[in-house]
């Protein structure tokens, strides 16, 4: 299970994740965001790589609703 499955309760929500897992996937994140999205599922045009413009798509087209958007955002410490 990835943060973003953890954080957005993709998969198993009551599953705790370490710090270490956090900060690992949050580097696999960083890497490359269009392909850990695509590889949980997500739909990402090809060539798509600014974390903006992908959120942004992902919103448009539904595949992630603000609510949880916002969730997700405060649960990394954003608001």
């Amino acid at each position: 299970m990835g943060i973003f499955d953890a954080l957005t309760g993709a998969q198993n929500a009551q599953k705790q994740i370490s710090p270490q897992e956090m900060r690992q996937e949050i580097g696999r994140v960083s890497a490359d965001p269009a392909a850990y999205l695509q590889q949980r599922g997500f739909t990402i045009p090809q060539g798509m790589s600014d974390p903006r413009q992908i959120t942004r798509h992902l919103l448009s087209s539904g595949q992630v609703g603000s609510s949880r958007l916002a969730q997700v955002l405060r649960m990394l410490g954003f608001k």
